[in-house]
């Protein structure tokens, strides 16, 4: 093996370079196919390396979509939780808007308040609602009263003041003794309606 090693390193340091024609038969046939395999080598090298890129750029795509996935999904787990509680929210929002007075319940409100004032043996000396005040979806009320009576007596009619059918509240609120040991109580009553030129919010969604 060695000596056919060595023999046919000889042949090749014999052969003349410049005379490809005159080389042996073998060797002419040999550096085509030599050539073949390297073009077929290279073309294979540049063809994993193209397709190493492509997925490489795949993996960091996917990683990507990944990530992105992950983060809509976080943000989406909580939305039926929060349709839940905006149709609790909802609901809760009409009835107080079933406790708002209407236009033409305002009289009513004013008779409640007088009878509640009668029924603590309260003295009414002012009883006037103010003008109404409109704003983008409710009308706002006010109500000026000054009563006098025994502390508690007026504490017992605001108390039933905040128990009426309707939402009201009570502002401005002073107490002043009198000469015959009586308190004057002079508050501003407060109370929402749906308003006049614009509909209530429960409607106005509804025609959304």
């Amino acid at each position: 093996m060695l000596n056919s090693l060595q023999n046919l390193r000889l042949n090749l340091e014999a052969i003349d370079r410049n005379a490809p024609m005159a080389w042996p038969a073998w060797l002419r046939q040999l550096i085509p196919v030599v050539v073949c395999w390297a073009v077929v080598g290279m073309l294979w090298l540049l063809w994993v390396s193209a397709d190493h890129q492509a997925l490489k750029h795949a993996e960091l795509a996917h990683e990507r979509l990944r990530t992105e996935f992950s983060a809509k999904l976080l943000r989406a787990a909580p939305w039926p939780q929060l349709q839940s509680q905006q149709a609790l929210l909802q609901q809760q929002l009409e009835l107080l808007e079933n406790q708002l007075p209407g236009e033409d319940e305002i009289d009513l409100l004013l008779s409640g308040l007088n009878r509640a004032g009668r029924d603590r043996n309260l003295r009414f000396e002012l009883l006037r609602p103010a003008a109404l005040t409109t704003q983008p979806l409710y009308a706002q009320q006010r109500i000026a009263l000054r009563v006098v009576g025994r502390y508690q007596d007026l504490a017992g009619f605001a108390a039933d003041i905040a128990g009426l059918a309707w939402l009201v509240s009570i502002q401005s609120f002073t107490l002043l003794p009198t000469q015959d040991d009586a308190l004057v109580m002079e508050a501003v009553v407060r109370t929402l309606r749906p308003s006049i030129q614009v509909p209530s919010l429960t409607s106005a969604k509804g025609a959304s």
